[in-house]
């Protein structure tokens, strides 16, 4: 009989779900999330990412992943590798940023059709 409880060594452990948000209209993301969809219709203008707290948001990680074909603007004023302040999606579906947190500010990872100045 198998074990009601996977094993978390074979790689085949469900992980989610992660904390997570969708995002359908302008205003500020919420700290702490993994994991964030943005679905507005149109392009997001006015959406801030404030300062990971430090130490404690210290190597949280967050994906912003677009799920529409728009050209969402996402400002996080001098927080991003060090000074840079915004984020701009190119608009195409699945165009995604992977940011990690380190000393009150982000720092990029992966990046899919994002653009950061």
């Amino acid at each position: 009989m198998a074990s009601p409880t996977p094993n978390r060594n074979d790689g085949g452990v469900n992980m989610s779900p992660v904390a997570y948000e969708r995002i359908a209209a302008n205003g500020a993301l919420t700290l702490g999330k993994n994991l964030i969809f943005l679905t507005k219709a149109t392009a997001l203008g006015t959406t801030t990412l404030a300062a990971p707290t430090n130490p404690d948001m210290d190597g949280q990680v967050v994906t912003i992943v677009s799920q529409t074909a728009a050209a969402h603007v996402i400002t996080a004023t001098n927080l991003i590798n060090g000074d840079d302040d915004t984020m701009t999606f190119g608009a195409a579906i699945g165009n995604c940023i992977t940011l990690y947190a380190d000393g009150g500010e982000w720092f990029s990872g992966m990046l899919v059709g994002v653009t950061i100045t």
